[in-house]
C-alpha cells in the first residue's frame, strides 16, 4: 500500500452512517470536532493561567464533588442494594411455537477458544431448527478461518465473510449480519462467551409474558476466571456490582441502562428500526442502548448468566478498558445533551443513565488538573493545606471504603483473600483505572477507532494498528 493512499471505507458502514445521520459517532471522531475539543482544552489552560485562583478553585470544587459522587455511588450499590434474586421467572411459560432466534458471533484473530463457544451455543436447550448462527469473519483473517475449518459446525451455523475495510470495529461486523437475520429475536455472543443452556428459553419466556411491550433483555455476565490473580478478582467484583446490583436496581425501577456487548435479546425488527449498530463507535453496546430506548424499548435484566474470562495482564486490561472509555466518551458527545427530557429519558432516567458515565470520563481530567493547580498556582498556604487535607482525606476514605466493599463482595463471590491483600488489590486496580483513563484521552485524538482486541489465548495475533493520518479525517494506517 502506498504511504498516502486513500483508504476505502466499508460500504455497510457508509450506508449505516447515512441512515443514522446526526446520531452516528462519525461526526464526533472527525478532525473538525477533535480540533474543537483541542481548542477547548487550550482555552481551559489559558483561563487557568490567567485566573489561577478563581478558576482553579472552581475546578477543584467540581472535581471534589466528582470524587464524592463516585464514592457514594459505589457505597449505595453494595450497601443499599439487595443481592437477592428477585426475578419474575418462576416457571418458564413458553409459547407453543418457539420463535426463531438469530445469533451473531463476530470473530477476529481467534484460535481454539471459539470451539467451546460454538459447542455451548449448539448445546443450548432450544430446538436446532429454531436457531440460526452467523459467524462473521474477515476474508483476510486466516487464523480464524483456519480454526473454523477444523471444527464441526452445527447445521444451523453459517460463516459470513466480510471485507477487511475500515472501520475495523465489532459494530461493522454486526451490521454485515443484520440484513441477513431471519429470527424474530437476536442476540450476540463474543468469542469467549459461555451462556447457560436455558438462556434462550428464559428470554423467550419473559418476552412472551409481555407481548404488549418492546423489551430488551440483558443477561448477567460473570467472570469465570476470578481466581486467576488480583486483576481477575477486581474484574469479578466490578461485574458483580454492575450486573447483580446496579443494573438490577435500574431494571426494577424501569430505568434505561447501558447494554453489555453480548447476551442481550431484542426483536430484530426493532433493532433495524433503531438503525442497528453504529460502526463508528468502539463501544457499540452503550451507544445502541440510547437509540433503542428512544424507540420505546424497555430494558430488563434477565436472570440468566453468561460466563466469560477477563484479561489476565495489566497491559491487556488497560487496552480493553481504554477502548471502553474511548467509546463511552464519544457516546456522550453524541447523545448527552440531546437526550435530556427526550423520549425515554425524563430527568430521573437521564441522570441515572448518564451521571456515572460522565463522572468516570471526567476523572482523568480532574486527576491531572487538581494536583497541578495545588502545586503550581501559588495558592495561599492556608488554602493549600485545606485542599490537601480534603484530597488526601477523600483518597484515604475511598481506599478504606473500597477495601471494605471488596471484602463484602469477595465473600459473596467466595473469593478468599485477607484484608491486606484486598487493600493492595484496591490500590493496584486504581492505578490501572488511572492509566486507562489517560490513555483513552490520548487515543481519542490519535486513534478514535483503534480497536484494542482482547486476547483469549497465546496463539492470537495483534489487530493491525489503525492510527490517524492528516489526509484522512478518521483513519490512518501503517505500511
Amino acid at each position: 500500500m502506498k504511504p498516502h493512499a486513500t483508504i476505502r471505507e466499508d460500504g455497510i458502514a457508509v450506508e449505516a452512517r447515512k441512515k443514522l445521520k446526526s446520531l452516528t459517532s462519525y461526526h464526533k471522531i472527525r478532525w473538525p470536532f477533535r480540533y474543537l475539543l483541542l481548542g477547548l482544552l487550550v482555552a481551559v489552560v489559558v483561563t487557568a493561567v490567567m485566573y489561577p485562583l478563581s478558576f482553579g478553585l472552581l475546578v477543584f470544587t467540581l472535581g471534589f464533588f466528582n470524587y464524592l459522587f463516585l464514592l457514594v455511588f459505589r457505597l449505595s450499590n453494595v450497601l443499599g442494594s439487595s443481592s437477592k434474586n428477585t426475578s419474575e421467572i418462576s416457571d418458564l411459560n413458553l409459547p407453543a411455537d418457539l420463535p426463531l432466534v438469530s445469533i451473531v458471533l463476530p470473530l477476529k484473530n481467534e484460535g481454539d477458544v471459539i470451539k467451546a463457544t460454538i459447542d455451548k451455543i449448539e448445546a443450548m436447550d432450544y430446538p436446532a431448527q429454531q436457531k440460526e448462527l452467523y459467524i462473521v469473519v474477515e476474508k483476510t483473517d486466516l487464523l480464524t478461518r483456519r480454526t473454523l475449518r477444523d471444527l464441526d459446525l452445527p447445521v444451523f451455523a453459517q460463516i459470513l465473510l466480510i471485507p477487511e475495510e475500515p472501520p475495523f470495529t465489532k459494530a461493522r461486523a454486526l451490521m454485515h449480519a443484520l440484513p441477513k437475520l431471519k429470527g424474530r429475536f437476536l442476540t450476540v455472543y463474543d468469542a469467549e462467551s459461555r451462556p447457560e443452556p436455558d438462556q434462550f428459553r428464559k428470554a423467550i419466556s419473559v418476552m412472551a409474558a409481555h407481548p404488549e411491550k418492546n423489551l430488551c433483555l440483558q443477561s448477567k455476565i460473570k467472570i469465570s476466571n476470578q481466581e486467576d490473580g488480583w486483576i481477575a478478582r477486581n474484574f469479578a467484583v466490578e461485574y458483580y456490582e454492575w450486573y447483580e446490583l446496579h443494573l438490577k436496581e435500574l431494571s426494577d425501577g424501569g430505568y434505561p441502562f447501558g447494554l453489555g456487548g453480548n447476551s442481550f435479546f431484542v426483536e430484530t425488527d426493532i433493532l433495524r428500526k433503531a438503525g442497528g449498530w453504529d460502526p463508528y463507535n468502539v463501544t457499540e453496546d452503550a451507544e445502541l442502548s440510547v437509540r433503542l430506548r428512544q424507540k420505546g424499548v424497555e430494558f430488563k435484566i434477565l436472570e440468566s448468566y453468561t460466563a466469560e474470562t477477563c484479561p489476565d495482564s495489566s497491559s491487556a486490561w488497560i487496552n480493553q478498558r481504554t477502548r471502553w472509555n474511548k467509546g463511552l466518551m464519544v457516546t456522550q458527545f453524541v447523545h448527552f445533551f440531546r437526550t435530556f427530557k427526550s423520549r425515554g429519558f425524563p430527568v430521573s432516567a437521564w441522570v441515572n443513565f448518564w451521571m456515572p458515565m460522565v463522572c468516570n470520563s471526567l476523572l482523568p481530567f480532574f486527576n491531572l488538573f487538581i494536583p497541578i493547580f495545588i502545586l503550581f498556582s501559588g495558592v495561599p498556604w492556608v488554602l493549600f493545606l485545606a485542599m490537601s487535607i480534603l484530597l488526601w482525606g477523600i483518597l484515604i476514605i475511598n481506599l478504606i471504603s473500597s477495601t471494605y466493599l471488596n471484602k463484602i463482595v469477595y465473600k459473596r463471590l467466595k473469593i478468599k483473600a485477607g484484608a491486606w491483600q484486598i487493600f493492595l488489590d484496591v490500590i493496584r486496580y486504581l492505578v490501572l483505572h488511572l492509566a486507562a483513563g489517560f490513555k483513552a484521552y490520548g487515543e481519542y485524538f490519535y486513534a478514535p477507532l483503534y480497536w484494542h482486541k482482547t486476547h483469549h489465548e497465546e496463539t492470537e495475533v495483534e489487530t493491525p494498528v489503525i492510527p490517524i493520518h492528516k489526509k484522512d479525517p478518521v483513519y490512518n494506517y501503517k505500511t
